[in-house]
């Protein structure tokens, strides 16, 4: 029996790092690969981005484009080591062109900043001729709430969300291909936007925060970190309006010394949503085709060829 979906009708989509700002080795900065009409784009690049893309059998030269939803550290701290790393003429490395790296107001500053910060290493490869130094660039290309990429079939949507008065635009996205649909809604409080621009999602990954009244007590700190993001039973709420075929959770913030134990999300999740809830890990693989596969990084090995 012949197969009705091929290769090419297939988005697939790596979670290369679904953790938050502290550092932890098993959950790197926010970062995701979306493959699909021979397409590769990076939306965000937190820490450890380039590590990821080599534990999946890619190196870091293979995207030449980068989305930025919003300027927190850890959704784009690996930006600088993806543009020097990746300039390297070795399998790790291989880019042969600028990185083309899309964001919200102040993109600019950020290329420039990384042209001057790359200048040391950049200066040394040069006078060994081993690259070109137009390949370390960043092309910075500013952009609003709409479509960002469209290639090949691949289609990127930004959507405006809501992280906070001091982080406007922040943005989480909508990725389109062969009529499947995939939205990530990066860093944001429960909002009405994302909820309107994410019916009809194959795959909804959704962030989540949550703290315990003892570490709210003791350490106030806490509660600036989670008004910035959405509630458990908000993020139910949200799935509950767009009901995906699949809902992931994604960005835990469950904050020490006292973190709010996964179980107990859930439970407050359900309150809300009665739907079937993935929690996202690093290096998980999601294929949207036919059906949707969820591929943990134990189980794919490294798939490292193009969808």
């Amino acid at each position: 029996m012949t197969d009705m979906t091929s290769q090419d009708d297939l988005l697939k989509v790596t979670l290369l790092g679904t953790g938050i700002p502290n550092p932890q080795i098993n959950a790197f900065g926010t970062s995701t690969l979306i493959e699909a009409g021979g397409q590769r784009v990076l939306i965000d690049c937190g820490r450890g981005t380039a590590i990821r893309l080599s534990q999946i059998g890619l190196g870091v030269g293979c995207v030449d484009t980068i989305i930025i939803s919003h300027y927190h550290s850890d959704h784009y701290a690996g930006l600088f080591d993806i543009a020097m790393t990746g300039t390297i003429p070795q399998k790790f490395g291989g880019r042969n062109a600028p990185l083309q790296v899309y964001g919200p107001p102040g993109i600019r500053d950020i290329a420039d900043g990384a042209w001057l910060a790359t200048g040391p290493d950049r200066a040394i490869r040069v006078a060994d001729n081993e690259i070109d130094p137009e390949h370390m660039r960043i092309i910075p290309h500013e952009y609003a709430e709409g479509v960002v990429f469209d290639r090949g079939g691949l289609v990127i949507r930004a959507i405006e969300v809501d992280h906070g008065e001091f982080i406007r635009p922040a943005y989480g996205f909508r990725v389109e291909y062969g009529g499947h649909v995939f939205v990530h809604s990066h860093d944001t409080r429960y909002n009405e936007n994302l909820i309107a621009q994410a019916q009809g999602a194959d795959v909804f990954v959704h962030e989540v925060a949550a703290a315990s009244a003892t570490t709210l007590a003791n350490f106030p700190a806490v509660k600036v970190a989670i008004d910035h993001h959405a509630t458990p039973a908000e993020v139910g709420r949200v799935f509950a309006q767009t009901r995906p075929k699949l809902a992931m959770l994604t960005h835990l913030v469950l904050l020490p010394p006292d973190p709010v134990p996964i179980n107990d999300v859930m439970t407050e999740l359900a309150s809300e949503y009665d739907g079937t809830v993935v929690v996202a890990e690093d290096l998980m693989t999601i294929q949207i085709g036919r059906n949707i596969s969820v591929i943990p990084y134990r189980h794919g090995g490294k798939p490292g060829g193009m969808v």
